[in-house]
């Protein structure tokens, strides 16, 4: 609120130097400050002080002549309130020790502020003065400026706070002003990362430090709306200030706020968090091949996704762990891809397959797969039974090594497949597709027949077992054959 003050003097100048103070009374929210003095030379022999005390330098008779009042207008409202009149007397000066016309006991004040601490006394001669803070003299430079009415402090910081004493003295006495100036810092809210950029699927953590208060209430907020601990959603911290989400959907993107409260102090901060569509995807892999015993094979997947996808290798279904014929490694591009290699130094016939890379992460999950053909006779590895699930798509595998063969079909309860158009058979490499699979149709014995040489077959069957539906929420798989 803004406070204006007016006092009616005029009159001429003359030498002298005495002070007066004025008290101007009222709201504490009020700030005085001076107006309607148009001369220039009167306008520098008063002053008003943040606290409303009205200082006037240069005493002359004449100032005796005439009322002083304040007026004080409301910032807000536009109410106005007048002061009762007061008369100057002004005497000559006599010898007297300093007695203190204006001082503090307390002063509070936000850090970066200015802050005036008043020190004023009357005497005659005009006294010295001398500042001291935690009881060290304090040097009067830079910040610290003494002026008319005290000590000025510009830009405080907290380590401004502490005791000060102001000394008055002069030939005939002694007078102190003590007070306590105490610095708070600013409330404020900081979240950390100040960037969030992850994917659906992903955990997300957010940290929101404060400073200026140690018991503030905190509270978290998402696009405006106020977050509250719940299955996905953790808050923890003695003051709530770190908030956990897992599983993120889509519709947890967005505005995340952190706001603060202490008595009447507030403040926030907030962050965007931005959900990419981190699903695995692969950018490059192997393709069929046909290779001699003994001659090394390379195969290799670069796939991207967020976070980082981990990337496993399969050989006709079965997990391929590090160590034995095939050797395994992986890196990071500038790009941030994954980059996985899976080599065989001298290939054997039993290393024929399909080879399956999947990569996986909490998006998603993608499967790319393609047939390595080693020379040599050709032979159905022992298939393991399938349990599949009715209404989604399930792959059957035959697995065949060995090389040159004629052909590889799929049959059940001897009809030659496909026989519907939920049906499909990759005779390159030797997969069945079963779309939408049903319990009626689909479940039973299928059989794999390769066809070794024009007159000789082999054959190896699998049973199918189909369970009905399953509710729990599925991750996002994408199965690319070659």
């Amino acid at each position: 609120m803004m406070w204006f003050v007016w006092a009616d003097i005029a009159g001429t100048l003359i030498q002298e130097l005495r002070d007066v103070q004025a008290k101007i009374t009222g709201h504490s929210e009020h700030i005085v400050s001076c107006a309607d003095m148009k001369e220039k030379r009167l306008r520098s022999r008063f002053l008003i002080t943040s606290t409303g005390a009205l200082y006037i330098k240069d005493v002359q008779n004449e100032d005796g002549l005439y009322n002083y009042r304040c007026i004080t207008r409301h910032r807000y409202t536009g109410e106005t309130r007048q002061s009762n009149s007061a008369r100057l007397f002004v005497s000559d000066p006599a010898n007297s020790a300093p007695s203190i016309l204006d001082g503090f006991d307390h002063r509070k004040a936000m850090a970066g502020q200015r802050v005036e601490l008043p020190c004023k006394a009357l005497g005659h001669p005009e006294p010295d003065y001398r500042w001291l803070k935690d009881n060290m003299p304090l040097e009067l430079s830079g910040r610290f400026q003494k002026t008319v009415t005290g000590l000025l402090i510009e830009h405080t910081r907290p380590s401004d706070s502490g005791s000060y004493v102001c000394e008055v003295s002069n030939r005939y006495g002694t007078a102190k002003v003590i007070g306590h100036l105490y610095v708070k810092q600013p409330l404020k809210a900081t979240i950390s990362p100040r960037k969030v950029k992850s994917s659906v699927g992903s955990q997300v953590s957010l940290s929101c430090s404060v400073t200026g208060s140690e018991d503030q209430e905190l509270s978290w907020y998402r696009n405006g709306e106020i977050l509250n601990p719940g299955k996905n959603v953790r808050i923890t911290g003695i003051n709530h200030e770190n908030l956990i989400m897992d599983h993120m959907v889509r519709s947890d993107g967005g505005a995340y706020q952190c706001f603060v409260r202490k008595d009447k102090l507030s403040a926030q901060d907030y962050v965007q968090v931005v959900l990419e569509d981190g699903t695995p995807k692969i950018i490059s892999a192997f393709s069929e091949k046909v290779v001699s015993p003994a001659e090394p094979v390379s195969l290799m997947c670069n796939v991207k996704g967020t976070p980082l996808p981990t990337i496993t290798w399969t050989l006709d279904d079965d997990p391929i762990l590090k160590g034995g014929g095939h050797r395994i490694s992986q890196m990071i591009t500038s790009e941030g891809n994954v980059v996985s290699y899976l080599n065989i130094s001298s290939s054997q016939v039993r290393d024929g397959g399909v080879y399956r890379c999947t990569a996986n992460n909490s998006a998603g999950v993608v499967l790319y797969q393609a047939r390595i053909n080693v020379r040599g006779p050709a032979s159905i590895r022992p298939m393991k039974n399938i349990t599949a699930i009715a209404g989604r798509d399930t792959y059957i595998h035959c697995r065949v090594i060995g090389y040159p063969y004629y052909s590889i079909k799929w049959y059940k309860n001897s009809n030659l497949l496909p026989f519907n158009h939920r049906q499909v058979a990759f005779e390159n490499n030797g997969t069945l597709k079963l779309s939408d699979v049903q319990k009626e149709v689909d479940e039973g014995e299928y059989t794999c027949n390769v066809l070794v040489q024009p007159q000789l077959s082999t054959s190896q069957s699998v049973h199918v077992t189909v369970k009905g539906k399953a509710f729990l929420p599925s991750v996002p798989t994408q199965l690319a054959i070659t």
